[in-house]
């Protein structure tokens, strides 16, 4: 497992989840400095991995390679959130309204859809596949089609929404606005349940589909259970604000099938690692391994595709800085990428961490 993280310093960072006896640790595996603004949102895909940043591009990465594949340049204003859907396709949202729809590979733009009157804050995806939702700053809740690529109904609200997620089995989508949460049915579309973190949520990720967890404004993490409305279990996992939650299944060695991990990334620079068990959610969850980044961490992404042996340095000699002319100008004829911007040079290594 590889956690990657995006920071306001402009970088994204890469760290593999090593065991070693009882403990584990967090091993550096690469920087990359392509972008020019503030990361705010991190993807995964396979063996893809996205990030969109407020200098208004999509960069995307081979995390097999370990090289860049290029850049989308199809929003005109800062990438708010991106998803993938079982790694066939890849949905952006941006500060310029618009959704976006790309087939991997060929990383065509099949859609570009325009409902919002402002900014897009948050997407989320059917487990189907064939529906998506959205949040943006003019007080809607959006349902798309992603099989005609057409909007399907608008829901208005009171306040601007933050955040949207759908749970695990798609029977129910929860709503974030500031420090409450909302978890609708999807059947009825009426309210299941109404819960109130106490503090501005930040970030969210459903545990099991009937749990769900939650962070934000101070050092803690909530566990929240939607069937009774209540609050399984908080505890304090940070000395700053959390800005990302991630849960994934435990494939280490000694993992049981109610086993997961949640990776959480905070302002003081800290990624942490900690098991939990889903038939056991009101015990304090297990610190795995944590890493300080010294940066102010933005979003993260979990990459869980094995990746080749990194090459030891990707320093070119000066041989093979006199063939890139040559390279670039062969590789322009010979494929061309629709809304893809490929880098000078080629394909970039990212800089791996020894």
């Amino acid at each position: 497992m590889e956690v990657v993280v995006g920071c306001y310093e402009q970088m994204l960072l890469g760290f593999r989840l090593v065991e070693g006896g009882e403990e584990c640790k967090l091993e550096p595996t690469f920087t990359d400095n392509s972008h020019t603004g503030c990361v705010k949102a991190v993807a995964s895909g396979g063996h893809v991995l996205a990030s969109g940043s407020t200098d208004e591009t999509i960069h995307l990465y081979n995390m097999e390679t370990r090289t860049e594949l290029g850049t989308l340049l199809q929003h005109d204003g800062s990438i708010t959130c991106l998803q993938f859907y079982d790694s066939s396709h890849m949905l952006s949202g941006a500060e310029d309204g618009t959704m976006c729809v790309w087939q991997t590979g060929t990383w065509e733009c099949l859609k570009s859809m325009r409902g919002h009157k402002g900014g897009i804050n948050s997407l989320s995806v059917h487990p189907s596949g064939k529906l998506a939702l959205s949040v943006g700053k003019d007080k809607t809740i959006r349902t798309w089609n992603l099989v005609t690529g057409r909007p399907a109904y608008t829901t208005n609200i009171k306040q601007v929404a933050d955040l949207i997620h759908w749970s695990p089995k798609g029977d129910m989508y929860a709503v974030v606005t500031g420090n409450k949460i909302n978890v609708y049915r999807l059947e009825t579309a009426g309210l299941k349940c109404s819960l109130d973190a106490g503090r501005r949520v930040l970030t969210m990720a459903y545990i099991t589909n009937s749990a769900l967890a939650v962070a934000g404004e101070d050092r803690n993490i909530q566990i929240l259970n939607v069937e009774t409305g209540t609050c399984t279990f908080d505890f304090s996992a940070h000395e700053n604000r959390i800005k990302s939650l991630v849960c994934v299944r435990d494939h280490r060695s000694d993992a049981g099938e109610t086993d997961l991990l949640m990776v959480s990334i905070s302002s003081d620079g800290y990624i942490k690692v900690w098991a939990l068990k889903t038939d056991q959610l009101e015990k304090t969850p297990t610190l795995v391994a944590q890493h300080n980044t010294t940066a102010r961490l933005t979003a993260l992404a979990i990459v869980t595709t094995q990746s080749a042996e990194p090459k030891l340095s990707t320093t070119k000699t000066a041989q093979e800085k006199r063939k890139l002319p040559e390279e670039k100008e062969a590789e322009q004829k010979t494929e061309k990428r629709k809304n893809v911007k490929e880098k000078k040079g080629g394909k970039k290594k990212l800089k791996i961490k020894n």
